[in-house]
This record gives C-alpha cells, structure tokens and sequence, in this order.
C-alpha cells in the first residue's frame, strides 16, 4: 500500500500512463478495506484520482495528496500495515 500511495503521490507531479492501473489497484484495496475509517479515505482517494484522471488541474492533483495523506494517517492510527 505504501509503494502504491508513492505512485499516486507522484502521479500528481508528472502526467503518467499508469493511471488506469493505480485506479483499479487503489479500488482493490477499497473493495477489500476493513474499517470504515480507511474504506472512507479509499473511496475519497479513488474519487480524487478519478477527477484527476479526467482534468488534470493543481486543484485535482492537491487533493488527491490531501487524499492520499488522509490514506496515510488512517493507516498509521489503525496499527500493522496490511501488505
């Protein structure tokens, strides 16, 4: 998970052809979540990535490294990191 929020964070820097593939990858790990805390920062995630796929504008690319953020803070407050 954490090499993945990795691509996504750069994803927002430099327009990239793997954004089909993280998507689906970040809608995995968001079909599969245990908890609502990080299924909710997952879907927020997925939806931001979404926007960003489709216009890639700064205010786009911002929010999905708040998204992502969020992703990160979830996963630290809920103890072992699922691999």
């Amino acid at each position: 998970m954490e090499q993945l929020l990795k691509q996504v964070e750069k994803g927002t820097q430099v327009r990239s052809s793997g954004h089909e593939r993280i998507l689906e990858e970040l809608k995995s790990h968001r079909d599969s979540a245990e908890g609502a805390d990080l299924k909710s920062a997952l879907t927020w995630l997925c939806n931001a990535q979404t926007r960003l796929g489709s216009d890639p504008t700064t205010a786009h690319s911002r929010e999905v490294l708040l998204a992502a953020y969020e992703v990160k803070r979830v996963l630290a407050t809920a103890g072992p990191t699922p691999r």
